[in-house]
């Protein structure tokens, strides 16, 4: 009895995800005809309103990513939960997002504007992936790949400080009671998100038996971070206008999330890329989720008879 239960909860999950991703596909492709219809300007000749510019990133100021204690300009880390079913196994389901950083530059031949990524979609290359907690695994990460008997150890890859011998630094990352820490905090950011569930509750009720040793609880976390580096290429699809603080006559421009257009995109693909992500995306969303949910209602109405 309680595996037929099961398979109609599955089958439930599933034409419900199918209508998401539905849905979803249409917004994708809303993405994709604005960003179509918007070609790429001049930084020195845009106007206000929906731009897209394509520049290299710049800031004199630089802030610590909270995974891989990466320099960068802007970071957005998505969390992610380790839910166990009653079988012994489970799946990785959205916790929260986490995003900070300051404004910078995108700056090209012609000049540069600044961009205020708070808001923004970002489609960007992942810097590192790690597991803590003791619900799932014991909380390895690509880290372990190039950590030695020192604190900081020498690898190759874009996005991290030069060296005199010509290879690149890898920052030291943090414990893992420090990013237990950084999970247990919630949102610091006006720009962070948290989902419907009681976990910043109970750990302000009684953090300290809350928080297991190095861990959260008996819970695995699995955190994902997506960093804007100096010096890299970035496609920024947004909302221009007035800068209020300019420092020159060059400096009168700010790219933010507008609001009446809600597109504000920050992708490191080109334009051309960037579009041809998109379609597909949307294409995949809308027959993908299109198909699901029709053979999960199918299976529904048959496992009922009503088929």
């Amino acid at each position: 009895m309680s595996s037929d239960g099961d398979i109609v909860g599955y089958l439930a999950f599933g034409f419900g995800a199918g209508v998401y991703f539905f849905f979803r596909g249409f917004r994708v492709f809303r993405q994709y005809r604005v960003l179509a219809d918007t070609p790429v300007a001049p930084i020195r000749s845009i106007a206000m309103g929906l731009v897209e510019v394509h520049g290299k990133a710049k800031g004199e100021e630089l802030t610590p990513s909270p995974v891989s204690h990466t320099p960068c300009l802007f970071y957005k880390v998505d969390i992610e939960r380790w839910e166990r079913n009653q079988k012994g196994g489970g799946h990785w389901s959205h916790y929260r997002a986490d995003t900070d950083g300051v404004r910078f530059y995108l700056e090209d031949a012609t000049g540069k504007v600044l961009v205020a990524a708070y808001g923004a979609e970002f489609d960007l290359i992942q810097s590192a992936r790690r597991e803590i907690g003791t619900g799932r695994r014991s909380g390895k990460s690509l880290w372990a790949l190039f950590r030695g008997k020192g604190d900081r150890t020498l690898a190759t890859g874009p996005g991290f400080p030069g060296t005199p011998s010509g290879g690149v630094m890898l920052p030291t990352p943090p414990r893992e009671d420090e990013l237990s820490a950084y999970v247990a905090r919630g949102p610091q950011t006006k720009a962070s998100s948290i989902g419907v569930n009681g976990f910043l509750l109970s750990f302000a009720r009684n953090p300290v038996s809350f928080l297991g040793g190095t861990g959260l609880s008996s819970h695995s976390y699995r955190l994902t971070e997506y960093c804007i580096l100096p010096e890299h290429w970035y496609d920024v699809t947004g909302t221009c206008t007035e800068n209020p603080n300019p420092r020159d006559e060059y400096d009168r421009n700010l790219i933010v999330k507008g609001e009446n257009e809600p597109t504000f995109l920050i992708s490191w693909r080109s334009e051309s890329q960037l579009e041809k992500n998109l379609r597909r995306r949307a294409a995949l969303y809308v027959f993908g989720g299109a198909a699901l949910a029709v053979v999960c209602l199918a299976m529904l109405l048959a496992k009922f008879g009503w088929l």
